[in-house]
This record gives C-alpha cells, structure tokens and sequence, in this order.
C-alpha cells in the first residue's frame, strides 16, 4: 500500500450505503440540449449514493445522457425536461418525460431510436424503453453483486 492512500477496499462506492427504497427525487430542467449536462451529474450524484460502482455510474451518466438527448436535443428547445429518479431495492429507476410542452415541443417526439442510441442504451443500462408517445423515456438499472477494484 503506497503511504497516504486507502486501501483498495475503501475506494468503492459501497462503504456505508444504505440502499433502501426510500429515495425519489424529481429534477426539472429546460428541455434543450445545454440541461443535459445537469441531468447527468444528478444521475451521477445519485447512483453514487445509491451504491453503483463507478463504472456503473458512468454507465447511468451515458444513458441519461443519451436519453435527454433524444427528449431534447435542440439548444433553444421549448417546454421542460422532467426527470424522476427513484432508487428502488435493488437499483435505479431513472424516467424522463416532457412536461407542459409548448406547441412546437408537443410536436416534437422521439418517433425512431437511432441504432447508436440503442446500442449504447443497450450496453448501459438493464432495461429502457421509449412510451407516451415519444415522449417519455424509462431507464432501469440494476446494482450490481460486486464492487469495482481500485486498479491504480
């Protein structure tokens, strides 16, 4: 162990996580492109206390990246992003949807996943699916049994 560091064990995001499913949290952001970096530093802040390793978190911070982006992907975008994050036994449940659009954002709509999109929602999280008609977007994630290890 090199002098004035953790040991590995202590580097996870683990230690003294209480993962009961008491946590729902809801974020409102502008529904434009610039929020999305809001929305994925609170999936970061809260799937660290929920007890994601940190590549799980990265993972997290990919999809509801990925996800925003699809709901809001013009940088003058009309209406709100509304993002509930609900942290559940075993895991996160993450769903953006717009709210109270106004009329140019009512008719806009993820009518089509563009295969990049899939593939990485695929890889990042356990579950997601588009609904609401387009205008809604469910992520779920499963923590995982294990802990990352301190690779340094």
């Amino acid at each position: 162990m090199t002098p004035g560091r953790a040991p590995a064990s202590a580097a996870t995001l683990r230690r003294g996580v209480d993962l009961s499913p008491t946590d729902s949290i809801r974020l409102t952001v502008p529904a434009a492109s610039p929020a999305v970096r809001i929305a994925r530093a609170a999936a970061a802040g809260l799937a660290t206390r929920a007890g994601f390793t940190y590549h799980e978190v990265e993972q997290l911070q990919l999809a509801v990246g990925e996800a925003a982006a699809l709901l809001a992907p013009e940088p003058d975008g009309d209406g709100m992003l509304v993002l509930m994050f609900d942290i559940e036994a075993d895991g996160m449940r993450i769903d953006l949807h717009l709210a109270d659009p106004g009329q140019a954002a009512h008719a806009r709509r993820i009518t089509t996943v563009p295969s990049v999109a899939v593939a990485m929602l695929d890889a990042a999280v356990d579950s997601w699916q588009v609904s609401d008609g387009g205008h809604r977007v469910v992520l779920h994630k499963v923590v995982s049994e294990t802990d990352d290890e301190d690779d340094d």
